[in-house]
């Protein structure tokens, strides 16, 4: 185990922050920033907008602690999946069993990743059967917007007891009939992401078309991939500005996900998700919208045990087992936008039905469940000068872990100009998984307050501090206080810089003992460079991942990415970009236990072109 102390991470968040303190001033003799860029570290919660209460309105009306993460940040990141690009944000920990594509595990604030809801265009992708969301089959290049919810989230979202991560993929291009993007990249161990997409639009109809493939043999002994996607995203506008629109998305993944050699196994996953959905948004006034959406979702997998030393033979004797979940449902929404207020009500229904086998020695457990489940909600957004107040409750009839109540209440006061204070307190719930036919629900307290402010000069600066309380019968009431701060600088000579750090402290009420496997410390920084033609960015992530001792975990240093871009050639609308990544540069160890280590370093280059 590394002896590396906690208080080493401090020192080092503080050392870069004093540093950046101090060298701005000098740096800002030598160069202003332009107003644009000024305007967009400004914007960070003035302008920008969130969907944490269903419906978009701006941060400076957000009472929940929100993440938004743009195109042009994911751009930079040359990230191939949704948990590529989760690994970068403050306050969030993912745990990787391997490289690009293979199963990775997403916690928000160290509370369980059984606890997070990740929603694409509006619809959940969790399992079912055992409450994991599946980022790795998000392809990156489709993705637009991605918001991070942390907190209880459950007065807006239903079963959402840590947050929820929103996605919301590429819309078609407008005033075009057709452009598009086609990227290649090769890296060690025959790693590959290849894609293309096409977006347009002609009249009324709008397009958006990708399709992908991400393989490796394996960063990781074992972890072999090969995946496919294909996404559609389709638009038809409507007389008195109504808009049609519908989403298709296939993933496919064959991997290798578990490599134990202490044990003599590995486990290989066949898995495929499918997700589409349908809706109609209609303006009934110039104040009233209407929006109603069908959806279906079907995820399936093969899970496979064998022995390492032989590895063509199946092991009669270990576990092999299959699933398939199906969820099919509809949503309405309601949205009044006053002078003042913004109304949002609402509700949702699924059908939800899971199916599994699972095989100990010859004997095979199958395991069938269906339920109903439906919600209605309200939230509302009163604004009364610089003040704001964001009541919501929601009530789900779940079939399967009762009926819950969630309510929240927040508020923003816009101090300033430049300075806003929030605060936040929600009761959520989460709904075990399916294959726990007996176990109730889990409920939790979540209180926030917190900060954004630019009033230092060329300094976006965030703080929270939060409590979240958890319980539920026959389990354990936890305590989780904890606090996060962020610093981003306005570009300087195109160079701008970031910090995030998150302490929680996650203990047992009955005797204050302190949770094991909820991380204490997670640390995120970056060095960023773009001139249009050329960019850079440089990330640090450090998770001190609280495991046993037993388990041998490795928590030492930061783990540093590079990402580098050249465009080589551009037009109006077209362009020639390479690009280069070299992740985990010192090769460092940042993992829960020693049986799954997290990848070494390793490279990787390619070519995208735009047209």
């Amino acid at each position: 185990m590394s002896n590396f102390s906690p208080l080493h991470t401090l020192r080092g968040l503080f050392s870069v922050i004093w540093l950046m303190i101090v060298l701005l001033p000098c740096t800002v003799l030598a160069a202003e920033p332009d107003d644009e860029d000024t305007l967009e570290l400004f914007s960070a919660w003035q302008e920008s907008a969130s969907t944490a209460s269903r419906a978009p309105k701006p941060l400076s009306q957000t009472a929940e602690n929100v993440t938004v993460i743009t195109f042009a940040d994911i751009a930079a990141m040359n990230a191939h999946t949704l948990a590529d690009i989760l690994d970068t944000i403050p306050g969030i920990q993912v745990l990787h069993n391997g490289g690009p594509g293979i199963t990775a595990y997403t916690f928000i604030q160290s509370s369980s990743f059984q606890h997070v809801q990740v929603f694409v265009d509006g619809l959940s992708i969790t399992n079912l059967g055992d409450n994991y969301s599946e980022t790795t089959l998000i392809p990156a290049r489709i993705i637009e917007r991605v918001e991070i919810v942390k907190g209880a989230a459950s007065a807006a979202w239903g079963s959402a007891l840590a947050g929820v991560i929103n996605v919301i993929t590429k819309a078609p291009v407008q005033d075009r009939t057709l452009s598009g993007t086609a990227s290649a990249s090769i890296g060690e161990r025959t790693t590959a992401d290849s894609s293309l997409e096409l977006s347009g639009s002609s009249g009324r109809l709008g397009y958006y078309l990708s399709g992908g493939f991400l393989g490796s043999n394996g960063i990781l002994p074992n972890t072999q991939n090969a995946s496919t996607n294909a996404h559609a995203r389709l638009t038809w506008d409507l007389p008195g500005s109504g808009r049609l629109y519908a989403t298709f998305n296939r993933s496919q993944i064959r991997q290798g996900d578990l490599f134990i050699p202490a044990y003599d196994l590995k486990e290989n996953q066949d898995k495929s998700l499918l997700f589409a959905n349908i809706g109609l948004r209609q303006p009934l006034s110039e104040r009233l919208e209407l929006e109603f959406s069908a959806r279906h979702s079907f995820l399936k997998g093969d899970t496979s045990w064998f022995n390492i030393s032989d590895g063509l033979t199946w092991q009669p004797d270990l576990p092999t087992g299959s699933f398939s979940n199906q969820v099919s449902g509809a949503s309405i929404k309601l949205v009044r936008r006053g002078d003042n207020d913004l109304l949002v009500t609402g509700g949702d229904y699924s059908h939800l039905e899971n199916n599994s086998n699972t095989m100990d020695g010859s004997t095979y457990s199958p395991f069938s469940r269906a339920a109903d489940r439906w919600g209605a909600y309200l939230n509302d957004t009163v604004t009364l000068g610089s003040f704001s107040v964001t009541p919501g409750v929601r009530f789900d009839h779940t079939q399967t872990a009762g009926d819950q109540y969630s309510y929240s209440l927040g508020g923003t006061w816009q101090a300033s100009e430049t300075t806003m204070l929030r605060a936040y307190a929600a009761r959520g719930y989460g709904v075990p998984q399916f294959l726990d036919v007996d176990k109730p629900s889990e409920k939790i307290w979540t209180t926030q307050i917190g900060m954004e402010s630019t009033s230092v000069p060329y300094l976006w600066l965030k703080g929270t501090v939060f409590r979240n309380e958890t319980w539920g019968k026959d389990v354990e009431r936890h305590e989780a206080l904890g606090a996060e701060a962020e610093l981003r600088t306005t570009p300087l000579w195109n160079t701008s810089l970031g910090a995030g750090y998150t302490f929680v402290d996650t203990t047992r009420s009955s005797d204050g003992a302190q949770v094991n496997y909820a991380p204490r410390h997670t640390v995120k920084l970056s060095l960023r460079y773009d001139d249009k033609t050329y960019r850079a960015l440089l990330t640090g992530s450090h998770i001190n991942w609280n495991s046993m001792p037993g388990d041998n975990p490795r928590y030492g240093g930061l783990l540093w990415d590079l990402h580098l871009g050249a465009i080589l050639f551009k037009r109006e609308n077209s362009s020639l970009e390479l690009f280069f990544s070299g992740r985990n540069l010192f090769s460092n160890g940042q993992y829960q236990y020693d049986m799954v280590p997290n990848p070494g370093r390793w490279f990787e280059g390619g070519m995208r072109v735009s047209f």
